[in-house]
């Protein structure tokens, strides 16, 4: 029987690309490809697919929080993450979040089908890193840049641990502040940076203001 897939992502050329390679492996079967993370969400395919590639960032609900929800449902499928993004930060978070593997789109694509027959066989697969601490590399608060991006030390802060996936209450326990001055701030941040309502968008600014290691 063949390995039943779903594609999401939004980029038509990832897409198509991936559906191209296996269409010519017995051993795999496109079943569905989607643009967002609620098409995704809201596909009756989800029951038959065994492994999801899910990209994680798409319009509507992105990637991350489409893992959660695809969790919570406790869903048979494995679920690898497709993204731009070689960071310890953001593989930590999806692996945090129940994804089986973390696929770099820059990586060679002959190497896909391996690594989706390794999860398949219940190894997990994730980019390593070597052993650093996140806070080894402590970003300079350089004053061009909180001018130009009009952020606060506190908010740059803010962003920083957001991205070691800490949740408000966490952040607020650790600044000392209350939730709800922590949950302004992030409306705040979103605001400045003319970002969705998205933990994604926020690791992406992050990424590549390196307020966070690649």
């Amino acid at each position: 029987m063949k390995i039943q897939l779903i594609l999401a992502d939004d980029h038509p050329v990832v897409l198509h690309g991936i559906k191209a390679h296996f269409d010519n492996d017995e051993r795999f079967e496109i079943i569905g490809m989607m643009n967002n993370g609620l098409e995704l969400l809201n596909s009756p395919l989800l029951v038959q697919a065994d492994i999801i590639l899910l990209d994680l960032n798409m319009p509507g609900v992105d990637g991350l929080k489409a893992l959660q929800e695809l969790k919570k449902r406790k869903i048979k499928a494995k679920i690898i993450v497709l993204s731009n993004y070689h960071s310890q930060e953001l593989i930590k978070n999806t692996k945090v979040n129940g994804a089986n593997g973390y696929i770099v789109k820059s990586d060679e694509l002959h190497k896909l089908a391996n690594s989706l027959l390794t999860v398949i066989g219940g190894q997990d697969i994730f980019p390593d890193f070597n052993p650093k601490a996140p806070n080894e590399s402590p970003f300079s608060y350089f004053d061009d840049f909180l001018k130009k991006h009009k952020l606060t030390k506190r908010e740059v802060e803010i962003i920083r641990l957001v991205c070691q996936n800490l949740r408000t209450k966490d952040i607020a326990e650790r600044l000392f502040l209350s939730e709800f001055t922590v949950h302004t701030h992030r409306k705040n941040i979103m605001r400045k940076l003319d970002l969705s309502d998205s933990t994604v968008a926020l690791y992406d600014f992050a990424l590549k203001a390196n307020l966070i290691g690649g």
